[in-house]
Formats: structure tokens, sequence, C-alpha cells
């Protein structure tokens, strides 16, 4: 790897115009310091591009952002790293683009670059010198008198203070206390649930971790709406706990059990799942908590 903006011809360019080209804007940095590169990957307009796993257990690097933006000819995958373990070189895992359009399926091996990270220290910094002797300073003020002034005005002070207080908290009528009531358990739901629509989840494909907030959102709001222990119960356990309160409807256990059991399947089966399926989980969450809120008491009009 060399200094800033490298640009790599990366290897397996497709008949139908599939290539990727190594971008290396910055791979060479201090420890913490955040390193920028990533591909230019050209592909025909309209194909659907899919990436590996990156394993990056053990390998000390850390990824910040990883951003996949639309470009002149195709698209452009752009990672931010840091690492904050120690100097060296650290290669950054390769990983494998999956390209599928009209003509079929193309993949692409994405080898991942040397990251260099050097010590801030100079080597003046790291030379080792001789301990100079201790040198007596002579001064014409007694230290010790300065010290034992300076511990009487802050006890005279502190005193004093105290006093005022006293005399304060004597005079002034107790503060009354202002109760905040706390959030409604449908809008503490809704708002997680418009938090997860605008996160990159679906958009980077991370359906187990979609799913793991989706469930969790979904049980929480069960706890403050019904006062009911659904976080520390499994999905059978729940649904149990369902069918035995009257508060439940045929209708809504049905509704909870299908997206609870789909996200069981995709956190803990690995199953696949997609955009289009990811939403219409998310809306039925949504629609379930408009259905069961408690609804505000309205003015009667006149």
């Amino acid at each position: 790897m060399r200094l800033h903006a490298i640009i790599i011809a990366m290897s397996l360019t497709s008949l139908f115009g599939f290539e990727a080209q190594f971008q290396g804007d910055t791979l060479k940095g201090s420890l913490g310091d955040i390193l920028f590169f990533g591909w230019d990957i050209h592909h025909p307009e309209g194909a659907q591009l899919t990436f590996s796993e990156l394993d990056l257990e053990g390998t000390g690097i850390e990824v910040l952002d990883r951003e996949l933006t639309h470009i002149e000819g195709g698209s452009s995958l752009r990672f931010n790293t840091a690492i904050y373990d120690s100097v060296g070189v650290y290669t950054f895992p390769s990983s494998i683009v999956y390209l599928e359009d009209s003509n079929g399926l193309d993949s692409l091996f994405l080898r991942g670059p040397d990251l260099e990270i050097a010590s801030i220290l100079t080597p003046a910094d790291t030379t080792f010198r001789d301990i100079k002797d201790i040198h007596n300073i002579r001064t014409p003020i007694n230290l010790v008198l300065v010290l034992i002034l300076i511990l009487v005005f802050v006890a005279a002070y502190l005193i004093f203070y105290l006093l005022r207080r006293l005399n304060t908290s004597r005079v002034q009528a107790k503060p009354q206390k202002i109760i905040v009531p706390p959030e409604e358990a449908h809008i503490i739901a809704l708002r997680a649930f418009e938090s997860l629509k605008r996160s990159k989840y679906v958009r980077f494909e991370q359906f187990k971790d979609f799913y793991s907030e989706l469930t969790h959102i979904l049980k929480q709001y069960y706890e403050n709406r019904y006062l009911v222990d659904a976080l520390e119960q499994t999905t059978s356990e729940f649904l149990i706990t369902m069918n035995s309160m009257v508060e439940f409807d045929t209708e809504l256990i049905n509704e909870t059990q299908e997206l609870l059991e789909k996200a069981d399947i995709i956190k803990f089966a690995k199953a696949r799942s997609d955009e289009l399926e990811s939403g219409k989980a998310l809306n039925l969450g949504i629609d379930i908590v408009n259905r069961t809120k408690i609804q505000s008491n309205q003015g009667d009009n006149t």
C-alpha cells in the first residue's frame, strides 16, 4: 500500500463491464486516526449488488462507517476505519461482491488493503537520559507559613458559606417537587419504530439486527402497555401469557405470533429476508401499537 489517492485496478473483470477499482484515500495514520478507502464498482445500470460479510474478529480493525452510493456507471463503496490497539501493519479483510442482472449472476473479489499505523512519538521521546541531581531552590518566602494562611482562609470561607446556607434554608420555603409524568407506552414505541425505519439495517442487509430491534420494541410496548414481563420471556412463553389474558383477542395473538416467529427464524436459523418483507413486518408492528394504544379522552363537543 502507498500514501493517499492510490488507485489499484482489481482483478476479475467480467464480460458485462463488471469491475472494481480500489480508491485508497488514506491508508496510513496514527492510533485513533480515521482511515478512508473503498472501491468504485462499475456495473450495468439497474444491477443488484450484495456483499459477503466482513470477518473483523481478531483483526484489531474497527469499521466506523460503511456507505454504498450511486455514481456514474456503477456504485461507490466507502469504508471509514480506525485502529486503537497498537502500531504496525493491519490487513483489512477481503470480501466478495455479487452482481445480479438480466445477464445472470457474477462476482468480484475485493482484496483488503494494508493499513499502516505509525507511532506519534519522535526518536527524542524514546531516548533515555541520565537522571539529574535534585536542586534546592531557595525562596525568601516561608512556604509553610503561606500554606497555613491559605488553609485558615479556606476554613473561614467554608464556615461563612455553611452558615449563610443554613440561614437561607430557614427563611425560604421548601421548593415544591415537579413531577413529570412518564410517556405513554405507544409514544415510546412509535418513536422507536420511526428510528428503526431510518436505520441502515435493511440497506446493508443486516436483517438479524433489524428483527432483533423490531421484536424488542414490540415486547417493550407490551410490557409498558399491559404490565407483562414480555422481554424476559421466549416467544412461546409470551404467547402462552397472551392466551391467558382477556386483554388480547385472537387476531392480535395471531399477528404477534406471526411477527415474533418470523423474527426468530431470521435471528436464530439465519433465514434470508428482503426489504419488502422487512417493511411489512415493521408496518405490522406499528399497526399493532396504533390499534391497542390507550385512547386519550377528548372533551365533549358542544
